[in-house]
């Protein structure tokens, strides 16, 4: 990046005050030190969201969440860092620098640019068509027949079509488009020469970004006509695998609900924000993906998924929960009985039904063990066992062996066989894997183990020492790089200091932010919330030292635990390399005693 860019950023930061931009969100109180307030991005009554003025950052102290003014609009506009600085100059007024794009990043902005402009203008096209025309009339009707209110289709931006090949590409050019553009953005086709319009006679729904501009259209017939849906192709600002339908509308819901509810298609979403339950996204009939996985989960850990029922709807989901366990989610799946949609279902039996449903959904992985034996034959051993073998992947998802085991119980007794039986399978799958990955499976727990409070506490203080006194990095560099942040985030945070050490506190910090991505920089902005530390050269050396003690002694323990697991690990295999590891134990043991005690 150009150093006019990086002074750009720094001009934006500069101007954009974090207690101002917050509060253009939610209401600050003052008390003491800090502002607070409610946190807007989990649900609370008793405010833990804090903001400080003097070093420019927040911090809520119930969900965690942190960092300094662009990581705040990143998450509550969830968007990404380039458009957080876009949407902080533009607050500013200050215009963005050309000089950092080449020419083909400059046609290729505006060409996205162009493409949002048509698509809004369509938009409201259509909204007109709806409203205004003798044809809408009976687009209206569908609308309010199906229990979709005026004022969601204001929220929702919903239109008519009309029925002529060219009536949208007429209105348009008079307002000053092009055919290339309409082209563009997929809202006229060429068919041996002739354009003609994309969609006719359709109701039409917009799909909006998480920001809520136009990036695409869905049309439905209001009959029996085909095809039922007709979508706007993939352009260079609508991807599916990266779009959810609702979730402008949405993420307001999902954040206080701390749960998403993801269904198929965008009437399922409609119907069911029609109805009150707001807290819906649409995967607009694609596979779920990883993308939108990660979209949510910016916003929440629990995902719902409420798929048709049918076989198709139910693979669907089954996929869509491994890729959403694999991000790190809590997953559940809803089962809408008597074969119905979503859509359907509400509309028949109404808001509290469907509530209902969600309340009792399935547990992801139990869905996924059910689903797999509803498509066995069970009748028979055979049928059982290619039923297990099928579903031991699903379990190899699980992050605990006793979260395995459960679920082992229960296929157990879905089955009706023997427990043991299953765990075996497991267990040996499981190995086979793992021997492939890594010939000696060691567990790796400086990760699985949970830290020790006192270590995060001392390893949380030194960080802070550094940020206030970076000169002091030089003199604990050796025992650093040996003994290391038992927390990835804590030595990643460490090894970004140490390249600053000529850096001022409010330098540091702020190339710190720049840098991290959201995990980081709120782990920086809980480090920070810390008291300041003593100013007396001689007390601050005495606090890095006993710091730096604790977290050498819980070291050296972990190598302890290493090597004795890895003795067990060989001994089990009858491995004469057990010895060389008994008697690197004995030294560790001896080392731990000498420093520390027993």
């Amino acid at each position: 990046m150009d150093q006019k860019y990086e002074d750009f950023k720094r001009q934006v930061r500069d101007s954009s005050d974090i207690v101002d931009v917050i509060s253009g969100y939610i209401t600050l109180q003052k008390k003491g030190r800090y502002y607070w307030a409610c946190c807007p991005f989990h649900g609370e009554k008793t405010p833990s969201f804090s903001v400080d003025r003097e070093r420019q950052f927040f911090y809520c102290y119930g969900c965690h969440t942190g960092g300094d003014v662009f990581s705040f609009v990143q998450k509550i506009e969830n968007c990404t860092f380039p458009e957080a600085v876009k949407t902080l100059a533009g607050r500013a007024n200050i215009p963005i620098p050309e000089t950092h794009r080449t020419a083909a990043d400059i046609r290729r902005e505006k060409k996205r640019q162009d493409m949002y402009t048509v698509n809004d203008l369509a938009c409201r096209y259509f909204a007109a068509c709806l409203h205004k025309t003798e044809h809408g009339v009976r687009a209206l009707e569908y609308f309010h027949n199906r229990g979709i209110t005026d004022e969601i289709i204001r929220q929702f931006s919903l239109g008519y079509s009309l029925p002529g090949f060219h009536s949208l590409q007429f209105n348009l050019i008079k307002k000053g488009c092009t055919m290339d553009q309409l082209k563009s953005a997929g809202l006229v086709r060429d068919k041996n020469g002739r354009c003609t319009d994309m969609f006719m006679n359709r109701v039409m729904i917009p799909i909006k970004d998480p920001r809520g501009k136009v990036i695409a259209f869905g049309g439905r017939v209001m009959d029996d006509g085909l095809p039922k849906y007709l979508n706007t192709g993939e352009t260079d600002i609508f991807l599916k695998r990266e779009t959810l339908f609702g979730l402008d509308v949405a993420i307001k819901a999902i954040r206080e609900a701390k749960e998403a509810v993801v269904v198929e298609g965008y009437m399922d979403a409609i119907s069911l924000h029609a109805v009150g339950i707001t807290r819906v996204v649409a995967s607009l009939g694609t596979a779920f993906s990883e993308q939108h996985a990660k979209l949510l989960h910016r916003i929440t850990d629990t995902v719902v998924f409420a798929y048709d029922s049918d076989d198709a709807g139910r693979r669907n989901a089954v996929r869509a929960v491994g890729i959403a366990k694999k991000e790190g989610m809590t997953v559940k799946v809803l089962n809408v009985p008597e074969g119905k949609d979503p859509d359907e279902y509400v509309r028949h039996f109404g808001r509290d039904a469907f509530e209902e449903l969600i309340k009792n959904a399935w547990d992801g992985t139990e869905f996924q063990i059910r689903y797999t034996i509803s498509k066995n034959n069970i009748t028979d051993l055979a049928g059982k066992v290619r039923c297990v073998s099928n579903i031991i992947p699903y379990l190899q998802e699980c992050k605990t062996e006793i979260e395995a085991a459960g679920y082992i119980k229960f296929l157990a007794q879905q089955l009706v066989i023997d427990e043991g039986l299953i765990m075996g399978e497991y267990r040996k799958r499981t190995a086979n894997r793992s021997m492939k990955q890594n010939p000696i499976a060691v567990p790796d727990v400086r990760v699985a183990d949970s830290v020790p409070n006192a270590v995060k506490q001392a390893e949380s203080k030194l960080l802070l020492l550094f940020f206030q006194y970076p000169g002091m990095i030089m003199d604990c560099r050796d025992i650093l790089n040996e003994v290391g942040f038992v927390s990835p985030v804590r030595q990643s945070i460490y090894e970004k200091i140490s390249n600053m050490e000529n850096e001022t506190f409010s330098g540091i910090q702020e190339r710190l932010f720049a840098e991290g991505d959201g995990e980081i920089n709120s782990e920086i902005a809980r480090i920070l919330s810390g008291e300041n530390l003593a100013s007396a050269e001689e007390e601050r050396v005495k606090i890095a030292d006993d710091c730096i003690r604790l977290m050498h002694r819980n070291f050296l323990l972990r190598e302890f635990e290493d090597h004795r697991r890895l003795a067990d690990t060989y001994a089990s295999m009858n491995d004469a390399r057990y010895v060389e590891e008994l008697k690197i134990c004995n030294e560790l043991r001896g080392k731990i005693t000498n420093l520390y005690g027993s």
